[in-house]
């Protein structure tokens, strides 16, 4: 019987780079970045085309890798490149994530009318009759925002929210805004008197530690936050 594989896929400039992989193993080190990468990688050569058997050519791979080592090649194809799910990780991926999400909402979901969380049990089965997608890789806290306005079609609720007034440079106006309208709803967007921009926003109060975390590793002390401003 022949083993399962699957392809993990990396494109540089337009060129397509292919390896054959056990797919348990593979996902565990794209996940956790840990593995033996000879135990991975079922064939030891780089595709072009890995169903067509099309391998790259060696001046290829030393132009783009800097090396003709298939196990240094593939590590770098494991880590940034796109790991091809069988059906089976992606449902068991999904259902991870989609727990996970249920999980956070139940803490961030409020009756309307008593202020109350709402029950796990009834956002899961509102969650069944949106359309939403659940992104098996993507964090859940960047998945919230979607999920909960696909939610506003079938489920009254409140938000339990923060508002957050972010300060940075004009110049890096721009990006912040992209940054933070990713995850939160922004209410306002000021130039001050010295030039520099306040985007003041509100987040879910579940992903506001993520956003932060994400917010300083992106801009450092660029950007000033000030919470419930």
């Amino acid at each position: 019987m022949s083993r399962p594989s699957t392809v993990s896929r990396l494109t540089l400039h337009g060129e397509k780079f292919e390896i054959i992989v056990a797919p348990d193993p593979a996902l565990n080190f794209k996940l956790t970045g840990k593995g033996d990468v000879r135990k991975i990688l079922l064939v030891d050569e780089v595709y072009s085309d890995s169903k067509k058997g099309l391998r790259v050519p060696s001046e290829k791979l030393r132009k783009f890798f800097g090396t003709l080592d298939v196990y240094v090649i593939a590590e770098r194809i494991l880590r940034e490149g796109e790991l091809q799910l069988t059906g089976e990780q992606r449902r068991r991926m999904i259902e991870s994530k989609r727990q996970q999400i249920v999980a956070m909402l139940s803490k961030l979901l409020l009756e309307p009318s008593t202020g109350n969380p709402i029950p796990s049990l009834r956002i899961e089965q509102s969650l069944s009759q949106t359309s939403v997608s659940i992104d098996p890789f993507k964090p859940p806290e960047e998945q919230v925002k979607n999920v909960v306005k696909a939610l506003r079609q079938v489920l009254q609720f409140k938000v339990n929210e923060v508002v957050l007034t972010l300060t940075c440079p004009q110049t890096l106006s721009n990006d912040v805004y992209g940054f933070a309208s990713s995850m939160g709803e922004v209410d306002q967007t000021r130039v001050q008197k010295d030039k520099s921009v306040r985007i003041t926003l509100r987040i879910p109060s579940v992903t506001m530690t993520y956003f932060l975390e994400g917010l300083s590793k992106k801009y450092g002390d660029q950007v000033k936050v000030d919470i419930g401003a």
